[in-house]
């Protein structure tokens, strides 16, 4: 993995390169053989007569280090192998940054984690400017902390605000805002990046240059980390902050708090002393052994192939062409998306009004994303969107997707004109999130090209892409379309056809679950407190405003009609549509949204009316009820893998996860009942549904399952 070139010994100044490039690997990552590898080379460097500096460089085309090898993790057994891991690298990366010459990290595309911590042991550090350079310490999302010295040598670094900032919150940073903080000493293009690494390390070593070696220093960062009461202020806010995001749920964060607090006012030494312990136990509980999961599952995912009625492998077709019908922010969303990873996108609406709304969602999105990475980057994507209000230019797309109302007939219609436009080969996908796409794609000529893509809002930002298959989808389409998920960095699943398919048809349950809390007389607050004490992103209630309750209404009554007597959607919604409460977009919902920026939304007492419980307060943990509301979601997950919507156990845990919120923590509906034991899952339900209900009743695939002493894991297909 690291690679070593020396300058030969006449040279003037003498320097070595040090290339990193895992083999056969598409990323560079960290593994415990990664050390016995820097130890070897680093016995060769200081040996070399007259070197004066080294150059520390990726071999991979858009990566530096991604971060450590998560295989240690999964596999590991016991805490003893992961702090002899940790103490491991503890002791490497000290004496790289010990060296008797001066070591530049150049650094190109993604260095995070231990990337950034071997970047942190570095004596510089240089970044390209390019779209796909980010640094970060994103460990606390696999319930972990900077185990490899960067809780010690970061705040040393860019001070301790900013630092807890990023180890806290575990967010990338792009190199124009690390240089700012003083993570990295400049940027510069790729195509420099090895000349001006190579050069400062001999200005390093003629000492014409210094790293930074202390954050500059401003009034407001004197004030308060210049003295300890100060520096207990910092940790006092920033416990409070982390306890109010996620009401204690995730431990990592904490003990983050925790080992930099003792760490900050001690030697370095002494400080990265203290990290080894506390990573390992946080690495074998169950916190980090859910996320850590969920993490080698989605890789799994991306990795899927398509195959033929003989067992092949079907070789997809690229897509350089997309058209997207329908001017809305879904679709301005994924023309974004898909632009930015350089694909042509061009969006057609019948009106000037809603294409005017979506070019302009697409130009002010590229034009944040200056700030961050720079104009030369961003025009190129941006040009690639275009828009029209006919279908000129659209048979010769690869790809169009469909994204108007959920509105059955205005669907086939698209549908029907587009057939009539383009080639047989053309793939039609849908982006419709709860109607059946035999339905939708009923009057199809050539249903092999026809399929599912249901993005999730906003586009940007949610990692998941739910592929619908049919009967009729034909290998090749599902193929391209898989390969297509992943050129836009989309996690694909590929789920069978019905109502609502996976996603929404669990989601659905879930918020009709907690609309029957309401009837029952719980408050809005006891259930959305209740769905967040257990795990969940946001209480089912806030979600349902912030999807909008005229779409939920009209999900449920898809699924109403799909599971008669399962699900029931309220006589009053009609009237709560026609008092124009819509949620968060028309300023209220069941809660009432401040005008603005400031002030915070609050429950809106009136809507008590539309139930018969009228919102008269139960005494209850919220808790129990989050517990019943999740409950509700694994049953249904269980019932999509019984009925053939869901192939397999994870592609459920990834999908809950990733499309609806399920509680991370506990890896998903299939791991969490694993985790507690499917026997008592059981027995749980059944205690549920003489309390509460048949809706509580233990699918048989549970009942089977426990009777042949088997887990939802052994369900899975096993890793290639």
């Amino acid at each position: 993995m690291f690679d070593v070139s020396i300058d030969p010994p006449e040279s003037s100044p003498r320097l070595a390169t040090i290339t990193i490039d895992r083999p056969g690997e598409k990323v560079n990552a960290i593994a415990p053989t990664s050390f016995a590898a820097i130890e070897k080379i680093m016995d060769t460097l200081e040996q070399a007569e007259g070197l004066c500096g080294v150059v520390l460089i990726s071999g991979k085309r858009d990566n530096f280090i991604a971060g450590a090898d998560v295989e240690v993790f999964a596999h590991a057994d016991t805490a003893a192998k992961i702090e002899a891991f940790s103490s491991e690298g503890h002791r490497i990366l000290s004496r790289l940054a010990n060296a008797p010459f001066p070591v530049v990290a150049a650094i190109h595309g993604s260095c995070l984690g231990a990337g950034t911590e071997l970047a942190l042991a570095c004596h510089y550090r240089i970044a390209t400017d390019s779209p796909k350079t980010v640094l970060g310490l994103p460990e606390v999302q696999l319930g972990l902390f900077p185990g490899g010295g960067g809780t010690a040598r970061l705040p040393r670094l860019i001070g301790l605000r900013e630092s807890l900032d990023l180890i806290l919150t575990g967010r990338n940073v792009r190199p124009r805002k690390a240089k700012k903080l003083g993570l990295v000493d400049e940027v510069v293009g790729p195509e420099a990046l090895e000349v001006a690494a190579k050069a400062a390390a001999v200005k390093l070593a003629k000492g014409e240059l210094h790293g930074r070696k202390k954050p500059q220093d401003s009034v407001d960062r004197t004030l308060l980390e210049g003295n300890r009461a100060g520096r207990a202020l910092v940790f006092r806010q920033a416990r409070k902050s982390v306890v109010d995001k996620t009401l204690g749920l995730y431990p990592a964060p904490l003990v983050a708090l925790d080992i930099i607090a003792k760490g900050i006012d001690k030697p370095l030494e002494e400080a990265l002393a203290l990290e080894p312990k506390a990573f390992a136990e946080l690495a074998v509980g169950e916190t980090s052994k859910a996320l850590v999961s969920l993490f080698r599952r989605s890789n799994e995912l991306k990795k899927q192939t398509a195959t033929d009625a003989e067992g092949k492998v079907v070789d997809p077709t690229s897509i350089s062409r997309l058209g997207l019908v329908g001017g809305g922010f879904m679709g301005a969303d994924i023309a974004v998306v898909a632009a930015g990873k350089g694909i042509d996108s061009r969006i057609r609406d019948i009106a000037a009004e809603p294409l005017a709304r979506a070019l302009s969602h697409v130009h002010k999105h590229f034009r944040r994303r200056t700030r961050s990475v720079g104009r030369k980057h961003i025009f190129g994507a941006q040009s690639r969107v275009s828009g029209g209000l006919t279908l000129d230019g659209f048979a010769a797309m690869d790809l169009i997707i469909e994204a108007v109302p959920e509105i059955l007939p205005l669907k086939q219609k698209v549908f029907a004109e587009l057939e009539s436009l383009v080639p047989s080969d053309t793939i039609l996908a849908t982006n419709t999130s709860a109607l059946p796409l035999a339905e939708v794609g009923a009057n199809l000529k050539h249903r092999d090209r026809f399929i599912g893509l249901h993005f999730f809002s906003p586009v940007t930002k949610m990692p998941l892409l739910e592929i619908i298959k049919t009967p009729e989808t034909s290998p090749q389409t599902l193929a391209t379309c898989l390969k297509f998920a992943t050129t836009i960095g989309k996690t694909p699943i590929v789920v069978g056809d019905g109502p609502g398919f996976y996603t929404t048809r669990v989601l659905g349950f879930y918020l009709m679950a907690a609309l029957e809390l309401i009837q029952q007389g719980y408050t809005i607050e006891q259930v959305d407190l209740g769905a967040r004490k257990v795990g969940w992103p946001v209480g089912p209630i806030t979600l349902l405003d912030e999807v909008g309750i005229d779409v939920g209404a009209k999900v449920a009554k898809t699924l109403s009609a799909a599971f008669p007597g399962r699900i029931k959607v309220p006589d009053s919604v009609s009237t709560f549509l026609d008092q124009d409460r819509l949620g968060r977009k028309s300023g209220r919902g069941f809660y009432i949204y401040p005008q603005g920026k400031k002030g915070k939304k609050a429950v809106d007492k009136d809507v008590y009316a539309f139930f018969p419980g009228r919102g008269k307060a139960k005494k209850v943990d919220p808790e129990v009820l989050g517990e019943r509301l999740t409950m509700i979601a694994a049953i249904e997950a269980i019932l999509c893998l019984q009925e053939g919507i869901l192939a397999c156990p994870r592609d459920g845990d990834i999908g809950a996860v990733f499309g609806f919120g399920y509680p991370p923590m506990r890896g998903g509906p299939f791991s969490h009942l694993d985790n507690i034991g499917l026997g008592n899952a059981q027995q749980r339900l059944r205690k549920l549904a003489v309390d509460h209900g048949e809706a509580y009743t233990p699918p048989s695939l549970l009942d089977q399952l426990v009777a042949e002493g088997k887990s939802f894991q052994s369900l899975d297909p096993k890793p290639a």
